[in-house]
């Protein structure tokens, strides 16, 4: 099996040989390696084709330019389109993989074959401080195959790309493309994902060591962009809510507009975004859902009850359209 994995690069300089040497080192040796760089003004693409050219060995190395800055969301989606693997894997430029790190991913997939997700789990290295290992939480099984218990444990599943080996046609058939135009586009990927996915797989082996480092994107002081782009998420949330999330996304949408509120307020600089923020407040249910909301979530593990019976006794194709006639 063929893993394309995908390395944003955008100046970098500092920190891409530590990552492409991690890429180098895999175990697993059915790997291409797609690095799309983003027109860096430092050395990244110097470097880049440097460390190419010196490498001999079963990775194929391919290097794809931009013709101008278009993001990292813009990145990852040239990456993927570009992909011969049956499964791609999202590394950032900042960060490394452990040695073992696909082939474990990969161990899973022939496992559970057509699995359309798997997420390894992480180190966080801190700069000056000890290691921090980033664990899941609570009991997950190693795989589940039924949409409504992926939801159900969504919220285990970290909202980062990275560090996840994802199926090529699944992004492709479902159109799970990065949003351009915004950060925090992981987020909003995984809120439109989540909707579309049928298997996913944990796997608790740590495959991926996440650098903090100071010239982070999500690190920039200026919060107009964060603002916007969280403004812009809840805004395609509201539009596309699932059914099986209401609650959970309805909760999520009003905490994210209270906390993008107080930041609008507490600087003149981001007063042009009150306007929108307001609008979205207004589309949210009233007080009456907040206070009804504990029978609402009793009432949603009684309907999942009554869904798992229906779908022993005539399908999921027929609880595929009761739940279209319900939507409309």
């Amino acid at each position: 099996m063929l893993v394309s994995i995908i390395i944003p690069l955008y100046n970098k300089e500092l920190y891409f040989e530590r990552c492409f040497n991690s890429v180098v080192n895999q175990t697993y040796k059915y790997i291409e390696c797609l690095i799309v760089e983003d027109c860096s003004t430092d050395n990244s693409r110097k470097l880049a084709e440097h460390f190419i050219q010196n490498y001999s060995g079963s990775i194929r190395f391919i290097l794809i330019k931009h013709e101008q800055n278009s993001g990292l969301s813009a990145s990852r989606n040239t990456g993927t389109t570009n992909a011969n693997g049956d499964y791609v894997f999202f590394l950032d430029a900042d960060d490394a993989i452990t040695e073992n790190c696909i082939n474990s991913l990969a161990a899973v997939v022939k496992k559970y074959p057509d699995v359309d997700m798997v997420q390894g789990n992480r180190i966080t290295r801190m700069s000056g401080e000890n290691d921090i290992i980033k664990t899941q939480k609570g009991e997950l099984p190693e795989y589940v195959n039924n949409s409504i218990k992926i939801k159900k444990y969504s919220r285990y599943i970290p909202s980062t790309a990275w560090n996840k080996l994802v199926k090529k046609a699944f992004i492709e058939n479902n159109h799970l493309y990065f949003k351009k135009g915004i950060i925090h586009e992981d987020t909003h990927w995984k809120i439109f994902y989540l909707k579309k996915i049928e298997s996913f797989a944990f796997v608790d082996e740590v495959t991926y060591i996440r650098y903090n480092t100071p010239d982070s994107i999500m690190k920039n002081p200026n919060l107009y962009s964060s603002i916007s782009s969280r403004l812009t998420i809840v805004e395609d949330i509201l539009i596309n809510l699932d059914i099986d999330m209401f609650d959970q996304q309805i909760l999520m949408v009003r905490d994210l507009l209270k906390q993008q509120r107080k930041r609008i307020v507490s600087n003149e600089k981001y007063s042009s975004l009150k306007p929108k923020c307001d609008l979205l407040l207004k589309k949210l249910p009233k007080t009456s859902f907040f206070i009804f909301l504990p029978l609402r979530l009793i009432a949603r593990k009684i309907k999942q009850k009554i869904y798992f019976i229906l779908l022993k006794a005539f399908g999921k194709k027929f609880l595929i359209n009761i739940k279209a006639y319900i939507k409309k």
